[in-house]
Protein backbone atom coordinates (compact mmCIF):
# COMPACT_ATOMS: atom_id res chain seq x y z
CA UNK A 1 0.00 0.00 0.00
CA UNK A 2 1.62 3.34 -0.61
CA UNK A 3 0.70 5.52 2.08
CA UNK A 4 0.25 9.31 1.74
CA UNK A 5 2.48 11.20 4.03
CA UNK A 6 1.42 14.82 5.38
CA UNK A 7 5.29 15.93 5.34
CA UNK A 8 8.98 14.55 5.84
CA UNK A 9 8.46 14.58 9.86
CA UNK A 10 5.10 12.50 9.70
CA UNK A 11 6.79 10.11 7.72
CA UNK A 12 9.55 9.80 9.44
CA UNK A 13 8.32 9.47 12.74
CA UNK A 14 5.89 6.48 10.80
CA UNK A 15 9.21 4.94 9.70
CA UNK A 16 11.41 5.33 12.93
CA UNK A 17 8.62 3.76 15.42
CA UNK A 18 8.08 0.91 13.39
CA UNK A 19 11.60 -0.25 13.40
CA UNK A 20 12.24 0.82 17.46
CA UNK A 21 9.25 -1.50 17.90
CA UNK A 22 9.90 -4.06 15.19
CA UNK A 23 5.82 -3.67 14.20
CA UNK A 24 6.67 -3.31 10.64
CA UNK A 25 4.20 -5.92 9.77
CA UNK A 26 1.80 -5.14 13.01
CA UNK A 27 -1.84 -3.10 11.32
CA UNK A 28 -2.51 -1.86 14.84
CA UNK A 29 1.04 -0.33 15.53
CA UNK A 30 0.89 0.81 11.84
CA UNK A 31 -2.02 2.14 12.49
CA UNK A 32 -1.14 4.26 16.10
CA UNK A 33 2.38 5.63 14.66
CA UNK A 34 0.48 6.70 11.70
CA UNK A 35 -2.10 8.94 13.37
CA UNK A 36 0.53 10.25 16.36
CA UNK A 37 2.76 11.06 13.71
CA UNK A 38 0.63 13.69 11.94
CA UNK A 39 1.05 16.47 14.42
CA UNK A 40 4.37 18.29 16.19
CA UNK A 41 2.42 18.01 19.45
CA UNK A 42 1.75 14.46 19.46
CA UNK A 43 5.34 13.43 18.06
CA UNK A 44 6.62 15.70 20.88
CA UNK A 45 4.63 13.73 23.37
CA UNK A 46 4.85 10.01 22.29
CA UNK A 47 6.26 8.36 25.38
CA UNK A 48 3.20 10.01 27.48
CA UNK A 49 0.89 8.55 25.24
CA UNK A 50 2.91 4.99 24.54
CA UNK A 51 5.20 3.37 26.76
CA UNK A 52 7.44 1.70 24.71
CA UNK A 53 8.60 -0.71 27.46
CA UNK A 54 5.08 -2.04 28.35
CA UNK A 55 4.24 -1.45 24.40
CA UNK A 56 0.89 -0.17 25.31
CA UNK A 57 -0.97 3.11 25.10
CA UNK A 58 -1.43 5.55 28.18
CA UNK A 59 -4.67 6.16 28.59
CA UNK A 60 -3.93 9.31 31.33
CA UNK A 61 -2.49 11.00 28.09
CA UNK A 62 -6.82 12.12 27.11
CA UNK A 63 -6.16 14.70 29.93
CA UNK A 64 -2.62 16.12 29.20
CA UNK A 65 -2.92 19.81 29.27
CA UNK A 66 -1.04 19.91 26.04
CA UNK A 67 -3.58 18.50 24.33
CA UNK A 68 -5.62 20.25 21.98
CA UNK A 69 -8.62 19.60 20.34
CA UNK A 70 -7.64 17.91 17.04
CA UNK A 71 -4.61 16.14 19.12
CA UNK A 72 -7.54 14.98 21.21
CA UNK A 73 -9.54 13.69 18.65
CA UNK A 74 -6.17 11.93 17.03
CA UNK A 75 -5.27 10.37 20.10
CA UNK A 76 -9.00 8.90 20.35
CA UNK A 77 -8.70 7.38 16.70
CA UNK A 78 -5.10 5.92 17.69
CA UNK A 79 -6.04 4.34 20.92
CA UNK A 80 -9.26 2.74 19.01
CA UNK A 81 -7.20 1.52 16.24
CA UNK A 82 -4.94 0.07 18.10
CA UNK A 83 -6.71 -1.81 20.97
CA UNK A 84 -10.71 -1.15 20.16
CA UNK A 85 -10.94 1.75 23.46
CA UNK A 86 -14.03 3.63 23.66
CA UNK A 87 -13.58 5.35 26.89
CA UNK A 88 -15.32 4.38 29.83
CA UNK A 89 -17.86 6.38 30.98
CA UNK A 90 -18.67 4.28 34.08
CA UNK A 91 -15.36 5.72 35.50
CA UNK A 92 -15.50 8.83 34.21
CA UNK A 93 -12.16 8.73 31.67
CA UNK A 94 -13.77 9.35 28.32
CA UNK A 95 -17.01 8.93 27.65
CA UNK A 96 -17.76 6.61 24.35
CA UNK A 97 -19.92 8.95 22.32
CA UNK A 98 -16.36 10.96 21.37
CA UNK A 99 -15.39 7.85 19.97
CA UNK A 100 -18.21 8.15 16.79
CA UNK A 101 -17.68 9.51 13.44
CA UNK A 102 -19.39 12.55 13.77
CA UNK A 103 -16.86 13.56 16.50
CA UNK A 104 -13.31 12.39 15.45
CA UNK A 105 -13.98 13.25 11.48
CA UNK A 106 -14.34 16.67 11.92
CA UNK A 107 -10.88 17.93 11.66
CA UNK A 108 -8.81 18.40 8.24
CA UNK A 109 -6.96 15.64 8.98
CA UNK A 110 -9.63 13.19 7.69
CA UNK A 111 -8.00 11.83 4.42
CA UNK A 112 -4.89 10.67 6.61
CA UNK A 113 -7.26 9.07 9.33
CA UNK A 114 -9.00 7.18 6.40
CA UNK A 115 -5.19 6.25 5.89
CA UNK A 116 -4.64 4.82 8.86
CA UNK A 117 -8.26 2.92 9.00
CA UNK A 118 -6.32 1.18 5.97
CA UNK A 119 -3.79 0.63 7.57
CA UNK A 120 -5.25 -0.54 10.40
CA UNK A 121 -7.61 -3.04 8.33
CA UNK A 122 -5.84 -4.04 5.29
CA UNK A 123 -7.24 -6.97 4.89
CA UNK A 124 -10.45 -5.30 4.07
CA UNK A 125 -9.12 -2.58 1.91
CA UNK A 126 -7.47 -5.39 -0.72
CA UNK A 127 -10.44 -5.98 -2.89
CA UNK A 128 -10.53 -2.43 -3.83
CA UNK A 129 -6.89 -2.53 -5.01
CA UNK A 130 -7.54 -5.92 -7.12
CA UNK A 131 -8.25 -5.10 -10.89
CA UNK A 132 -11.77 -5.58 -12.42
CA UNK A 133 -13.48 -5.98 -15.49
CA UNK A 134 -15.52 -2.66 -16.63
CA UNK A 135 -18.25 -3.82 -18.51
CA UNK A 136 -19.76 -1.47 -21.42
CA UNK A 137 -23.65 -0.78 -20.59
CA UNK A 138 -25.80 -1.43 -23.45
CA UNK A 139 -27.47 1.51 -25.11
CA UNK A 140 -31.24 1.15 -25.14
CA UNK A 141 -33.82 3.51 -26.03
CA UNK A 142 -36.51 2.33 -23.57
CA UNK A 143 -38.91 5.05 -24.60
CA UNK A 144 -38.76 3.90 -28.66
CA UNK A 145 -39.56 0.29 -26.81
CA UNK A 146 -42.59 1.36 -24.75
CA UNK A 147 -44.07 3.16 -27.62
CA UNK A 148 -43.72 -0.31 -29.63
CA UNK A 149 -45.85 -1.70 -27.01
CA UNK A 150 -48.58 0.46 -27.06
Amino acid sequence: MNLIFKDIEHEQFYEGNLRMTHSQNDPYRQAFFYILGLTPQTRQHIRGLYDYKEQEIRLEALGQGWQTSTSVKMTRLAFNLYNGYTGDAETGRDHPRYYSPYQLFDTGLMPYFFEAIKLRYAEYTRSLELPYFAFTPIETDHHASYENEV
